[in-house]
């Protein structure tokens, strides 16, 4: 009978504790936002791919950082937590997205509001040669995906400017011609989210307004049944971007991420 009150006790006590404790138990159960970081910044000509490296920051009253991140392929990308005093509705609540080179250059700084108990997808792109770096920030939809179907949405980094195009247009390999679930896509930018089977995800990147449709390349990867996904269309290598449509072909990629599970 002696063990049905000795829990409690236990925990009040851990409890009472933590309250002199800045990372203690009251503080692990506070709200937070995740940001989950991708770089896909290209150097054109460059030697190797060091010059690719981002520490990347978010910064607010509190802040996180994700060291000597490369070119991000297949690999998941590091998880930065935040905690935002969304209570109080006479603060800001953003927070600095930053981003240096190894030598502490700047390559790109932004604001964004971000919420607790919320997942979000920062992905910084261009190309160090041009000095046209940026970061886009997406909020992830983090509801339920249903069993044997996956949800993705397509996060540009290919500059269509470079390829001497407008911009580009996305369709699943096997539907016919101008059945496109995104037009006039151009970097930094998102489509809506897009509910397939799982399996193999084949699609189609095309010219944007081209007719007849002049199909720049066809990219594929693999989804699992009841997740969501990030799919990042980027260029193969980073170091040797294509110029043109006609060298895109065979060079340009997707990078499926599933979102973790809350």
């Amino acid at each position: 009978m002696n063990v049905g009150f000795f829990v409690p006790v236990v925990v009040a006590a851990a409890l009472a504790s933590s309250c002199d404790d800045e990372d203690g138990l009251f503080d692990s159960l506070r709200s937070e936002s995740s940001v989950y970081y991708y770089n896909q910044i290209t150097s054109q000509g460059a030697e190797d791919q060091s010059n690719l490296t981002v520490d990347f920051t978010v910064e607010g009253d509190e802040s996180d950082s994700a060291n000597d991140v490369g070119y991000s392929r297949e690999d998941e990308a590091p998880e930065l937590n935040v905690r935002i005093d969304d209570a109080n509705d006479n603060e800001d609540n953003s927070v600095q997205l930053r981003g240096v080179n190894q030598n502490g250059a700047s390559l790109f700084s932004d604001r964004a509001r971000l919420a607790n108990d919320t997942s979000y997808t920062a992905v910084s792109y261009g190309d160090t040669t041009t000095g046209s770096i940026d970061v886009g920030l997406f909020q992830q939809d983090q509801t339920d995906v249903e069993t044997g179907t996956a949800r993705f949405r397509v996060i540009n980094t290919v500059n269509s400017n470079i390829l001497n195009t407008f911009s580009l247009d996305l369709r699943y390999n096997d539907s016919s011609d101008g059945e496109y679930f995104a037009t006039d896509l151009t970097i930094g930018e998102a489509t809506d989210y897009q509910s397939t089977d799982a399996g193999s995800l084949n699609l189609v990147v095309v010219e944007n307004g081209t007719d007849p449709e002049e199909e720049i390349d066809r990219v594929d990867c693999s989804l699992s049944g009841g997740r969501a996904y990030d799919v990042i269309l980027a260029v193969n290598d980073p170091l040797n971007v294509p110029t043109n449509v006609d060298a895109a072909d065979g060079e340009l990629v997707i990078y499926c991420h599933p979102h973790e599970r809350i």
